[in-house]
């Protein structure tokens, strides 16, 4: 079996600004995961899945463990180098005819924002199909760089926290559905232009995104925090996340509350 990407997806990704599927987990292993988060559920109430959303794998023992997955992370290890951290991760839930969706958005980060070594990894916990909300990308749109993001209205159905999308024109009707079978994944590049509609079918729809580092990414003296997951971090400029102890530690959920978040969150 070929470890990590192979050059004409690794050329793809440079190209296009996405590159999918691509095999994560297996099968049993997603629903595994699948069923840890809905344990979590059964105990703390069928909302609490919805919270996952910044640093979602300190606040999960078994996102946790995901995040550091040899398969996903020799998929990123292509894009990025051996030297790899997870900044952020959000767990984004659709329920049956759910009238929540993602606005169209770029993962903006107060990072370099010259740097192409940081990239998102979506992993479908359970199938993302058309009719229930799979994520849609505009092809080649990375290559616009930082675009204007204006605030939304408050009280929509928008998943994104603090509201805010693309204020510029979006090109729907180039942009590509992004569907995937439970375990599969999917990596896209920071800017490119993104977002997904609601779920109009009677399954759920669950994937895990993870925002991956180079550990130069960060500018020095950077308040944000990471963990390192393959390699080294021979330069410093992240804090180091602490490791949670159980799901919903309650020093977790106040460490992830009170932490400083970008200007422009993302999905």
């Amino acid at each position: 079996m070929t470890k990590g990407l192979s050059s004409e997806q690794v050329n793809r990704y440079r190209h296009d600004g996405y590159v999918y599927p691509l095999q994560a987990l297996s099968s049993a292993e997603a629903a595994n995961c699948m069923r840890d988060l809905e344990a979590m559920e059964k105990v703390s109430g069928p909302d609490v899945l919805k919270i996952l959303r910044g640093k979602a794998h300190l606040l999960s023992t078994s996102l946790y463990n995901l995040m550091s997955h040899p398969r996903i992370l020799d998929h990123v290890e292509s894009i990025i180098g051996p030297d790899i951290l997870v900044w952020n991760s959000s767990l984004f839930l659709k329920e049956p005819h759910d009238p929540a969706y993602v606005q169209w958005h770029q993962d903006v980060y107060e990072f370099d924002d010259t740097s192409d070594y940081v990239v998102s990894a979506w992993v479908a916990l359970l199938p993302s199909t058309i009719a229930n909300g799979a994520m849609r990308v505009v092809p080649g749109s990375f290559k616009n760089r930082l675009v204007e993001h204006t605030q939304i209205a408050p009280g929509t159905a928008a998943m994104i926290r603090d509201n805010m999308e693309i204020g510029v024109d979006v090109d729907e009707a180039s942009a590509v559905d992004i569907v995937l079978e439970a375990g599969e994944m999917s990596l896209h590049h920071m800017y490119t232009f993104h977002g997904s509609p609601p779920n109009r079918s009677d399954q759920r729809r669950c994937g895990f995104a993870i925002r991956y580092v180079a550990p130069d990414v960060a500018k020095k003296n950077s308040p944000y925090a990471a963990t390192i997951v393959r390699g080294q971090d021979r330069y410093g400029f992240f804090q180091n996340d602490p490791v949670p102890k159980s799901d919903l530690d309650p020093e977790m959920i106040e460490y992830v509350k009170h932490y400083g978040k970008p200007k422009l969150p993302a999905l």
